[in-house]
């Protein structure tokens, strides 16, 4: 399957449209935009690679598009954001999202999902951050495609100084995520986005 038959091609230019735009413009300062692009190309990728029928592509690209969208308008449009300002809105964001997304189907795409659909995205949006609850295959895609985002330092450039990416790499990747790693695909992508990180903040310091 070719990655533009995963989604409607319809339904993937409202959500560009309209999320993208917002994160752009909302979001936090050179990261929402492009994790969230960096996201949608690793899941695209994944469900490619991945042979389970079971995992709808329309449901988890649009969770892709959408997981981050609730982090709008809670920071500033001037600085970066360091981690420790974006912990306490973990929760927040994610609930956010949900009803974001919600809104934008019944408004903009009604009819395109239908309310089992709509369930599975707003659960996999639900707890794609809340690692320790996360179970089903659906959630652990999301949850993989997700710290792919945020290692790929190509498609989603770092905003991290040195030491906030140690803490990262330690408590965010080595200690919570990757151990939640069930698709060996998934895995062998994170080892050498990983290995390219180390690369752009080894440059740095030259």
């Amino acid at each position: 399957m070719k990655k533009s038959a995963l989604i409607h091609p319809y339904i993937e230019r409202i959500l560009r449209q309209i999320i993208l735009k917002d994160l752009a413009n909302k979001g936090r300062p050179h990261w929402d935009k492009p994790h969230t692009e960096a996201v949608v190309h690793w899941m695209k990728y994944l469900l490619e690679k991945i042979d389970n029928p079971q995992l709808n592509s329309k449901v988890m690209i649009t969770a892709a598009y959408a997981h981050d969208w609730g982090y709008i308008s809670l920071f500033s449009q001037k600085k970066i954001s360091s981690i420790k300002e974006v912990i306490p809105y973990k929760k927040a964001h994610m609930k956010r999202s949900v009803e974001l997304i919600e809104r934008l189907i019944s408004q903009r795409l009604p009819g395109y999902f239908s309310q089992s659909e709509l369930l599975k995205i707003t659960r996999i949006i639900s707890v794609h951050d809340d690692i320790k609850n996360i179970s089903d295959e659906d959630e652990t895609l999301l949850m993989e495609c997700d710290a792919l985002g945020m290692l790929d330092s190509e498609l989603a450039p770092p905003t991290l100084s040195a030491k906030e990416n140690d803490y990262f790499m330690k408590h965010s990747i080595y200690k919570m995520r990757l151990p939640k790693f069930t698709h060996p695909e998934a895995k062998e992508i994170a080892e050498k986005l990983i290995e390219k990180r180390e690369e752009f903040y080894s440059s740095l310091e030259k």
